[in-house]
Formats: C-alpha cells, sequence, structure tokens
C-alpha cells in the first residue's frame, strides 16, 4: 500500500523534535495525489512547518481500521487552488501494525484472577486488551505467574456490566507502564467473548465513521479535485504564508536559525575589524611619541 491511497478523514500523528523537545503533532489526510498525500495543514507559532528528513509517521486509516507506521521522505507546504496543505512523501511501502496478528481490542476493566486454579486466593488484576487468540492483563506486583501458568480470570464490561470468564495459559512475561503484565492465550473461546470482541470491532468502526472527510469542492468529484491539486504541485507554487520553520535533527543546522539576521553578524564583524585597527593606529602614534 502506498501513501496516496490512505483514506480521506484518516488520522495522522507525526513524532518530531523541536530544540530538543519531542512533540507529536496531529493532522488529518485530505486525499493522496501523485506526489503523496495532502493533509491539513501544520502551523508552529504562525510559521509553516517542514520537514526535510525523514519523520516518523503514524496513521489509523479510516478505511479499515488499521494502523500504519512508516517514514516519511518530507513533508512540505504546498500552494493549491484550495488554499495551503502539506504534503507528506513516502518511499516506504505502508504495512498495518501486526499484520500477522489477531486484531487487539484495549478493554482496561478491573478483574479477578487465580493462578493454577487455587480459586481461595483470588487477586486483582487489570484486563488490558483482548483479541479472538489472547488476553493481557496487568498484574499487582505480589502476584506471580510464568508461562506454562494457568490464569482464570473474571470481569465485568458493556453498559449491562455482563460477567465475562476467561481461562487462559500465560504465554510471555512483560511490562505497561512499568507495571507487571501477561500475555496469555485462550484455553476456549466461548460465545460470550466472541460477542464482546464482535461488540469491540463495531465501536471502532463507529468511532472512525464520525469523522468527517474533507471536500475541497462539492462541485466536482474527488477525482477531478486530485487533478487540479496534482497540477497545482507541479507548478511548485509558493505558499500565501512563505514564513516557514524546518525541523531538523541537527539543532545547529543553518536552516533552521531563522533567528539569525545575517546582516547583522556581518556588520558586527565590521565593526570589530575597525575598531581592532584604530587600536593598532592608537598604539603606533603612542610609540611615536615616545
Amino acid at each position: 500500500m502506498k501513501v496516496s491511497e490512505i483514506a480521506n478523514g484518516s488520522e495522522v500523528k507525526i513524532h518530531a523534535a523541536i530544540s530538543g523537545h519531542s512533540i507529536v503533532l496531529l493532522t488529518e489526510a485530505i486525499f493522496g495525489v501523485s506526489a503523496g498525500l495532502l493533509v491539513k495543514p501544520m502551523e508552529y507559532f504562525g510559521k509553516y512547518m517542514q520537514f526535510l528528513e525523514p519523520s516518523n509517521i503514524e496513521i489509523r486509516n479510516k478505511r479499515d481500521g488499521r494502523v500504519y507506521k512508516f517514514m516519511s521522505t518530507t513533508i512540505t507546504p504546498v500552494k493549491t487552488r484550495y488554499g495551503n496543505f502539506h504534503l507528506i512523501r513516502s518511499s516506504s511501502k505502508l504495512e498495518p501494525e501486526n499484520s500477522r496478528k489477531a486484531e487487539r481490542f484495549y478493554i482496561e476493566k478491573l478483574g479477578l484472577l487465580s493462578v493454577n486454579g487455587n480459586n481461595m486466593d483470588l487477586r486483582n488484576c487489570i484486563v488490558h486488551d483482548i483479541s479472538m487468540r489472547g488476553i493481557s492483563m496487568i498484574l499487582d506486583r505480589n502476584t506471580i505467574a510464568a508461562p506454562g501458568d494457568q490464569i482464570d480470570v473474571m470481569f465485568r464490561y458493556g453498559p449491562t456490566l455482563h460477567n465475562y470468564e476467561v481461562s487462559t495459559i500465560v504465554v510471555r512475561n512483560f511490562s505497561v507502564k512499568e507495571k507487571p503484565a501477561v500475555g496469555c492465550s485462550i484455553s476456549g473461546l466461548n460465545v460470550d467473548l466472541i460477542g464482546l470482541i464482535a461488540s469491540r470491532k463495531k465501536e471502532a468502526k463507529l468511532n472512525l465513521d464520525e469523522i468527517p472527510e474533507t471536500n475541497l469542492n462539492p462541485r466536482i468529484s474527488e477525482k477531478q479535485q486530485i487533478l487540479e491539486v496534482n497540477e497545482d504541485i507541479a507548478r511548485d507554487l509558493i505558499p500565501e504564508r512563505p514564513a516557514m520553520i524546518t525541523i531538523a535533527s541537527n539543532p545547529l543546522d543553518p536552516r533552521i536559525l531563522e533567528h539569525v539576521d545575517r546582516r547583522a553578524i556581518e556588520k558586527q564583524k565590521k565593526d570589530h575589524n575597525l575598531s581592532k585597527q584604530a587600536m593598532q593606529i592608537k598604539n603606533l602614534l603612542d610609540l611615536r611619541n615616545i
């Protein structure tokens, strides 16, 4: 899949660093063009941002609901007949995250669990996420579970607080925000769990559908709009606001030192040289008097 095939209205996150501080910029896809993906414009203190070096991009594609992570080549402002936008270029092929795994859905609900059938010692946990193949849980620090252990967990979810009971086998240990967690395979997927996963999938689809698409010109088709924008990008028009800030990995990159007035520096250097020459002449006059 190419970056230009991202659907209109998809959420776009750009991970960048400004003056050593990590930031996340949010924007929205409009449509793909021949050069890349057209997105809504981004400003930083009244200046258009441009990324002339590779950047980490994360997009939740509205068409299939999957998350795509990739590296952009450049992100630059462009001018079109419909206004100013940003163009994300990327030469890499987009692959959905966890494309080989079952789709996971976050639950984040308090539950009770027992380890290896010890129902007399119930422990608190947080059911983190669930899929058709497995479930992950955040444990309290006093709960010990290793790969191969059996964990039976109960939790309530949904508007009716339906009670779900799941029998699992621990597959791996990991951490979530520095808290111990386990990933488990589900021993038997019952009707209740299938219904829960189906409802979560439907909720995710509805949330994506709520994001409106951007229509630059309702009088013509999107295909015609793309042709017009391609023509404008090919003309390499300068955005209406020429002021830009370039995001680079090197904080001393001359391209981002826009606050430095080069003429002022040259004048300061010239004044320094004149002052130095005047001091040398004064010293020669003093020697002549001696």
